[in-house]
């Protein structure tokens, strides 16, 4: 497990030409899906059913009758405008029984540059994150990412709100690569040293996935990401009710029978960072190395079903010599199959590593995957 805190200030950049900030709103107004290409005339609100072809999401992110569903970390929604003025993204707040209190944070950015507002929403409503007030007129993108991980409220976006017209979505990045793994790559505790009481970092408000290594490495190689990940898990005997094994195929809407995940991009890389919590339990839990490197192993199987030309990387926190020799068993590089050690700022900071471990982890990893590809 890991822990760490520090929002690089270096890092963020301040939106040109914007103010930024979230309201408590009513239900907003929309307009006939018909409308979306209509020019200038008056700000106004594009439901999410009216976007079809007009917004691009992260892999795991679900269309429902209520909007689209962002229960992940590092979840992204994107699209592009012709517009001016003012524009909001309409987020519905929720909670269920199976998702867990209200309590999540958004990073936005326009035309690339990161908004210097962090969004946080902790009670069940409707809210307008507004992401510009004043743009010039003329094409620009927008793109919302979710800090908090799973397990935090049904959190949806409704629409869009804007003065203009949607353009075609933004096209895929040349790389897909998804991450499986615990606190650490959920980037658990990463900015709990910007805040008084943040020494363990266990809260939403110390958690900013844009600033953890998977999505850094995201943007490093121009790749997109898909974080599957929750704090405790572990492939046999983590600190969850469950393995990472048995909500694979349907996360993020673990626990639901009537879910299951269906790709919408094959990987093209799956990066998978556990045993951290098997190790710490495993004596509780009564089990062997052995055992939990066999639970791994059928992990790296279900994974190869899912992606089946996805290269595979294996990066142990624990029992690194099983877990490689696993991965060889299954056919090593020559079949896609790789382990690697984590790098040692993974590790840092109790466990869970601040803002700057996640950054040189990035920059070794990054390197790394590079290498594969070339």
């Amino acid at each position: 497990m890991k822990r760490l805190q520090s929002l690089a200030a270096a890092a963020l950049l301040i939106c040109s030409l914007i103010s930024c900030g979230n309201v408590r709103t009513e239900e907003p107004g929309t307009v006939p899906d018909e409308t979306q290409n209509a020019p200038y005339t008056e700000y106004r609100t594009i439901p999410i059913s009216g976007m079809d072809g007009k917004y691009k999401s992260s892999d795991r992110t679900i269309e429902d009758g209520a909007g689209l569903l962002m229960l992940s970390s590092a979840d992204s929604f994107e699209f592009r405008a012709e517009c001016k003025g003012k524009v909001s993204v309409n987020i519905s707040c929720v909670t269920t029984g199976t998702s867990g209190d209200t309590d999540v944070y958004f990073t936005g950015y326009v035309d690339g540059e990161r908004c210097a507002e962090r969004y946080g929403f902790q009670e069940d409503g409707e809210y307008e994150l507004t992401l510009a007030d004043s743009l010039a007129e003329g094409e620009h993108s927008f793109r919302v990412v979710r800090q908090t991980e799973w397990d935090h409220g049904d959190i949806r976006v409704t629409g869009v709100s804007l003065d203009g017209r949607l353009l075609d979505a933004p096209e895929d990045r040349g790389l897909f690569i998804e991450f499986i793994g615990d606190s650490t790559t959920t980037g658990f505790g990463n900015v709990s040293d910007q805040y008084e009481g943040g020494e363990w970092g266990g809260e939403p408000v110390y958690q900013d996935a844009t600033q953890a290594y998977p999505f850094l490495i995201g943007e490093e190689l121009d790749a997109d990401i898909s974080v599957v990940a929750v704090q405790g898990v572990g492939c046999a005997c983590g600190f969850q009710p469950f393995t990472m094994g048995e909500i694979y195929g349907a996360y993020p809407r673990s626990g639901e029978e009537d879910y299951t995940y269906a790709e919408k991009r094959s990987a093209d890389l799956v990066i998978i960072a556990l045993l951290s919590n098997d190790s710490e339990n495993r004596k509780k839990a009564g089990l062997l190395p052995k055992q939990i490197a066999e639970k791994a192993r059928e992990l790296v199987v279900e994974v190869r079903k899912t992606h089946p030309a996805a290269k595979i990387v294996f990066m142990p926190a624990a029992y690194f010599n099983l877990v490689e020799k696993f991965m060889n068993d299954l056919g090593g590089a020559d079949a896609g199959y790789y382990t690697v050690l984590m790098p040692t700022e993974l590790h840092g900071h109790g466990g869970h590593p601040l803002t700057g471990g996640h950054s040189e982890a990035a920059k070794i990893l990054a390197e790394y995957i590079s290498g594969l590809f070339q």
